[in-house]
């Protein structure tokens, strides 16, 4: 069959609308201001992947492909390591083992810093840390007050060693937690050595279950 000149000019399109009908709601991100509270790695999906994708696209070189299709594959993994790696997070290894590639505890935490702002589809507001203070005046507790912007559970990681933070595994030290939703937070640490440094975390999480996390701080306990 011949096609007219009209024809002719209609068959990109009609293709670019076909290829588009057989992949779903793919489409190249817009830049847009978010907020992280999920943990994502190869295989997820939802909005927070797109909202993860949306990010990333905006940073051409991390993710060229800008794509926004609420899957978390291989592009998507590839993306995560160069945001990891320019960010100085983790730039070896692999999720298993060192979270390079999967979204975990601290990359949400880069990438709020980074990115800022909020997205809402039901719940996916981390609480809000703030006016963190350590009463270490006693030589064997300290007592870690925070608040956070609506009612969570508060927990604090605390350790005399550095606490290394790794995408595939827990949070590391000893945990001592609220088991009560509120806002205002004071959990106490008891067991501690008299004048010796410790380092810490401290986290909350919602209702939702979405967490937030301080970045490791350090007291000194009384001699």
């Amino acid at each position: 069959m011949k096609l007219t000149s009209v024809q002719r000019k209609l068959v990109p399109a009609i293709v670019a609308i076909t290829l588009l009908a057989s992949f779903g709601a793919i489409y190249v991100a817009n830049a847009q201001s978010v907020t992280f509270t999920q943990q994502m790695s190869i295989g997820s999906r939802g909005a927070h992947v797109s909202a993860l994708q949306s990010f990333l696209a905006t940073r051409t070189s991390h993710y060229p492909e800008g794509l926004v299709t609420g899957y978390f594959g291989n592009l998507t993994t590839a993306a995560v390591m160069r945001f990891q790696c320019a960010e100085e997070i983790v730039c070896s290894g692999s999720a298993a083992t060192t979270g390079y590639g999967r979204v975990g505890p601290k990359t949400l935490l880069q990438l709020n810093l980074v990115a800022g702002g909020g997205v809402s589809s039901g719940d996916q507001s981390a609480p809000v840390i703030a006016a963190v203070a350590v009463d270490a005046s006693a030589s064997t507790t300290a007592l870690v007050r925070f608040s956070t912007n609506e009612s969570a559970m508060a927990k604090v990681h605390f350790a005399p060693s550095p606490l290394a933070l790794f995408e595939g595994s827990a949070l590391p030290g000893t945990a001592v937690g609220d088991a009560s939703f509120r806002m205002a937070h004071v959990v106490q640490l008891t067991g501690l050595a008299p004048n010796t440094t410790y380092y810490y975390v401290a986290s909350a999480t919602d209702a939702s279950g979405n967490m937030n996390l301080t970045w490791p701080a350090t007291f000194r306990t009384a001699q």
